[in-house]
């Protein structure tokens, strides 16, 4: 869990979330031994821990399958968080407007550990194929809101994210450091980051940070399938998403909708 080193870390309570985190989209019902393989603490720890979750009513069991599950208790312990992120309220019809433009999807998301946590979504009405949800999670390194996010955190963070990547990864941390090092150049020199085919093979995306109401670091993105969005638009786009950002960040009309007309204007 943490070095002993720190005498202020109390195990028990990471062991606990690090319970609650193993559960994914693909996997909310799980049984305790894939809750003991999946966070890597002997079975015996995993079933008091769950026991206590569910007396707490955060972790329900399957009568008949004997499985467990996040309630959707959890939800409160999130909502004073997303109440405090307002702004992103305001953000949607900017990015509803770039993602008809783009004829793709624009996100916002916040960083978790080493993925993107998408808090909000907006996508062109043509685009047929579900599209990653709210709460969906994509990789910092191969994507672009992940590499903005990266190239606009502070010092602190980045180093925190290389601590992560290299004990996740080591064979590959060389590399993926050099890449988000690369990145962080391109957003300066640009003030967006592109992903061209490095998250999905044909997606090509665009993204862009920015500072949430509540102070917390976030990135947008803009991107889609390469036959929508092909590598020569991504300049184009980029200076879009960023304006959007420059809009969105100087605002100050919280809780409202964005002043008219904004459509999607490109700096000059």
């Amino acid at each position: 869990m943490e070095e002993p080193k720190d005498r202020a870390f109390v195990n028990g309570l990471a062991r606990g979330l690090a319970v609650m985190s193993a559960f994914k989209p693909d996997r909310n019902r799980m049984s305790l031994g894939e809750l003991s393989k999946e966070t890597g603490l002997p079975k015996t720890t995993v079933a008091r821990l769950v026991h206590t979750l569910v007396k707490l009513g955060y972790i329900y069991a399957d009568p008949e399958s004997g499985r467990f599950q996040l309630h959707p208790r959890v939800l409160t312990l999130g909502y004073p968080v997303m109440a405090s992120m307002d702004k992103r309220h305001v953000a949607l019809p900017m990015m509803q407007e770039l993602a008809e433009y783009s004829r793709g999807t624009v996100s916002l998301g916040i960083r978790d550990g080493l993925s993107m946590i998408l808090i909000e979504r907006s996508r062109d009405s043509t685009v047929r194929a579900l599209p990653l949800d709210i709460g969906s999670r994509i990789p910092i390194h191969t994507t672009s809101m992940g590499r903005a996010y990266f190239a606009a955190a502070g010092d602190a963070e980045q180093d925190d994210i290389l601590v992560q990547i290299k004990s996740s990864d080591p064979k590959g941390f060389k590399q993926i450091e050099k890449s988000l090092r690369a990145h962080e150049q391109e957003y300066r020199q640009k003030g967006y980051c592109t992903s061209i085919g490095s998250w999905e093979n044909d997606v090509n995306a665009v993204g862009v940070a920015v500072e949430l109401s509540n102070d917390a670091l976030a990135a947008f993105n803009c991107g889609g399938p390469s036959s929508r969005i092909a590598e020569e638009n991504l300049d184009d786009l980029g200076k879009r998403l960023a304006e959007l950002a420059r809009h969105f960040q100087t605002a100050d009309w919280v809780g409202q909708l964005p002043p008219r007309p904004y459509k999607g204007v490109a700096p000059t």
